[in-house]
C-alpha cells in the first residue's frame, strides 16, 4: 500500500514561512511551496515569482560557445555546408530549429539531419556519419543533443577532414571525442551556472553566439518559444535559468505567428492567442511533436517549424496527430504485456529492485515511456528492451533517489552502447547476453539500493481541506507556472471528502464528478484511477484524497485533480 506523507514543517520552518510570506508579499500557503522548493529569501522569490522578467546568463560563460561559434560563422563566410546533426526527439528537433535558423540568418548553406531511430540508431554513429559525408558533403557538422559519447563518430568526420562541434546535454563521459570542440555545461572546467540546461537551451546560447559573430539580428523570442517546448519536453529541472526559458517562450507562443506552431497548438485543441501551460505542452503538444521521430522520421516534426504555408502546415500537424495516436496503441501494447510479465514472475515471494525486459515484437520508439509508466506504478528502475537480430536495444527509467545511469555504469562491460541521465538512459547489448545482464543487474541494483526508497509514497505539500479552495488561492498559486520537473505542480492532503453525486467516465480513462465543498460543489478529474475512488465516489462514503489544483479552464474557475483517494481513516 502506497505510505502517504505530508512534507514535515518544524517551529523553525514555519517561522520561515511567516516570515518570507510577510517579505515577499504572498500567502504563507505559497511561502511555504517556495521554501519546500530551495527558495529562502525575498530577492529569491522575487526571481522566482516573476521569471519572465529574470536575466539569462551570458552566454559567454558557455565552455566552448565562442569557438564554435567563430568555426561556423568562419565556414559560412567561406561557402562550407554545415550540417547540424540532432536527435529525433522534441528536445533534439527543436535545438536543430533554432541552430539552422541561426546559421541561416548568418548566411550559411545550414543542412539538417536526424537519424532515423531504427534504421540509424542513436547519436553520431561512424556508419551514419559516411552516410552524412557522402549524401551532405559538410564542411562542418555541429551535433545538438547528442555526441559527447561519439569518440569513434568524431573521429570519423575528422579523418575526412570535416570540423565538428559538439553540443550535448547529456552526463560527460572519462574521455571526450578528440578533436572536436565540446559544449556542454557539464564539462569539467565549463564556469556556466546553469548545468541542467537542456539541448534546446544550448542551441539558445550557440544561436545566440553565431548572431554575434555574423552581425546579424535574431529574434530571441522565437528562439525561446522552440527553446521552452524542448525544454519542457525533456524533463530537465524547471529552475534557474530553465524556468526563464519556460516562462518567457510560454508567454511568447501566445503570439506567435509562425504558421506550423499555429497549427501544432490548434491540433492540440489549445486556444490561439493564449500562452499554453508546462502542462499542455508536456502532455499535447510534445507528444505529437515526439510521434514523428518514435515511428519513422523525425524531419517530419522538424519540417513543421520551417513551413511557411498555413494549408501544408495544418497538414503536418494533422499527420503529427495521427502518428501519435498509433504510438499511444504501441505503447499500451507493450505496457501491457511487460506487466503481465512482471506479475507472472512476482507470483512468488520477494520483488526486484530492477525490472528488465524485453521482446522481439516490441517496437524501440516507444520503449522510453513505456518504461516511465511501469516505473512509475511500481516504484522500480525499469529496462525494456526490443529485440532486432543479435541486438537487444532500449530504455530505461528510474525513481526518485536512484540514479539509473550511475549504477548502470558499473555494468558498463555488458553494453555495445550507453548514455543518458540520472534518470533516462538508453543502450545496446548483445541478445545472447540478455539474461545474463538481467541476472547481474537485478543482484547489483538490491545490493545498492536501500529497500525503504522501493516502497511506494505519495508526498503532499501541505494539508489544504476544500474549503480553503478559491479564486484567491488559484490565483495566488498560478505564480509558481510553470511547472515541471523540480516544480511539480502542488499535492495537498484534504482529509474527509464526499461526492456529490457518483462520477462519470471521462475520455478512456478518467472520470469526472463534483465533491462537496461550503463555497459550492467542486468540479474534480481523475486520471487513470483505482477501483476505490470509483467506489468511494458511487458510494458518497467519507474520504481522504490527495489532489492538485487545476488552473482556470473551460469555464470552471476551481476544479482539481485527484491523484489518489482512500477511505477516510476516521470514517466508521
Amino acid at each position: 500500500m502506497t505510505v502517504w506523507r505530508v512534507a514535515p514543517g518544524s517551529p523553525e520552518e514555519d517561522a520561515q514561512d511567516d516570515a518570507l510570506a510577510r517579505a515577499a508579499g504572498v500567502p504563507r500557503i505559497v511561502a511555504r511551496l517556495l521554501r519546500l522548493r530551495g527558495v529562502a529569501t525575498a530577492a529569491d522569490a522575487a526571481a522566482w515569482l516573476n521569471p519572465a522578467a529574470g536575466a539569462l546568463h551570458d552566454g559567454a560563460l558557455l565552455e566552448g560557445a565562442e569557438a564554435a561559434a567563430d568555426l561556423l560563422v568562419a565556414t559560412a563566410r567561406r561557402g562550407g555546408r554545415i550540417v547540424v546533426f540532432g536527435d529525433y526527439d522534441v528536445d533534439g528537433v527543436t535545438a536543430v530549429a533554432q541552430l539552422r535558423a541561426a546559421l541561416r540568418r548568418a548566411g550559411a548553406d545550414a543542412a539538417a539531419f536526424i537519424p532515423h531511430r531504427l534504421r540509424d540508431g542513436y547519436g553520431l554513429r561512424p556508419d551514419t556519419v559516411r552516410r552524412v559525408l557522402a549524401e551532405l558533403s559538410p564542411a562542418a557538422i555541429v551535433t545538438v543533443d547528442c555526441g559527447i559519447t561519439a569518440r569513434e563518430g568524431v573521429a570519423c568526420a575528422r579523418a575526412a577532414g570535416v570540423d565538428v562541434v559538439v553540443t550535448d546535454h547529456h552526463l560527460v563521459p572519462r574521455e571526450l571525442p578528440e578533436g572536436a570542440i565540446v559544449v556542454n555545461p557539464r564539462q569539467p572546467g565549463c564556469r556556466y551556472p546553469e548545468k541542467d540546461l537542456a539541448a534546446a537551451g544550448i542551441a539558445l546560447k550557440l544561436a545566440e553566439a553565431v548572431a554575434r559573430r555574423a552581425g546579424v539580428a535574431l529574434s530571441v523570442e522565437s528562439l525561446l518559444r522552440a527553446a521552452a517546448l524542448g525544454t519542457i519536453a525533456d524533463m530537465v529541472p524547471l529552475s534557474g535559468e530553465n524556468r526563464v526559458i519556460a516562462a518567457r517562450g510560454l508567454a511568447a507562443l501566445a503570439a506567435c505567428r509562425a504558421p506550423g506552431l499555429r497549427a501544432l497548438l490548434a491540433e492540440a485543441g489549445l486556444p490561439t492567442g493564449a500562452a499554453p501551460t508546462s502542462e499542455e505542452v508536456a502532455f499535447r503538444v510534445a507528444p505529437r511533436l515526439n510521434a514523428a521521430g518514435r515511428l519513422d522520421t523525425a524531419l517530419l516534426a522538424l519540417s513543421l517549424f520551417e513551413e511557411r504555408d498555413p494549408g501544408r502546415a495544418a497538414g503536418i500537424a494533422r499527420d503529427l496527430s495521427v502518428r501519435n495516436a498509433e504510438r499511444r496503441a504501441l505503447e499500451r501494447r507493450v505496457v501491457g504485456e511487460a506487466r503481465a510479465r512482471v506479475e507472472a514472475r512476482e507470483a512468488g515471494p520477494g520483488r526486484d529492485a530492477l525490472i528488465v525486459e524485453a521482446d522481439a515484437g516490441w517496437h524501440r520508439g516507444v520503449l522510453g515511456i513505456a518504461a516511465s509508466r511501469l516505473a512509475r506504478e511500481y516504484h522500480r528502475p525499469v529496462l525494456l528492451f526490443g529485440i532486432e537480430g543479435d541486438r537487444a536495444s532500449g530504455s530505461g527509467r528510474s525513481i526518485p533517489g536512484v540514479s539509473l545511469h550511475g549504477l548502470l555504469e558499473n555494468l558498463s562491460h555488458h553494453f555495445v552502447e550507453f548514455g543518458g541521465h540520472e534518470q533516462a538512459v538508453g543502450g545496446s547489448l548483445p541478445a545472447a547476453s540478455l539474461e545474463d545482464f538481467r541476472s547481474d543487474a537485478q543482484a547489483h541494483f538490491a545490493q545498492r539500493i536501500p529497500a525503504d526508497l522501493l516502497e511506494p509514497v505519495r508526498e503532499a505539500d501541505a494539508a489544504l481541506p476544500l474549503e480553503d479552495v478559491g479564486p484567491e488561492l488559484v490565483g495566488a498559486l498560478s505564480r509558481l507556472e510553470p511547472h515541471g520537473q523540480g516544480n511539480a505542480r502542488p499535492v495537498f492532503l484534504a482529509r474527509g471528502a464526499r461526492s456529490a453525486s457518483p462520477f462519470s467516465t471521462l475520455g478512456q480513462t478518467g472520470l469526472a464528478g463534483r465533491l462537496r465543498a461550503p463555497r459550492g460543489n467542486l468540479r474534480a478529474v481523475a486520471w487513470d484511477p483505482d477501483e476505490e475512488l470509483a467506489r468511494l465516489t458511487g458510494s458518497g462514503a467519507p474520504m481522504d484524497i490527495l489532489y492538485r489544483i487545476e488552473p482556470p479552464r473551460n469555464g470552471y474557475p476551481e476544479s482539481i485533480e485527484i491523484v489518489e483517494a482512500r477511505a477516510a481513516e476516521n470514517a466508521a
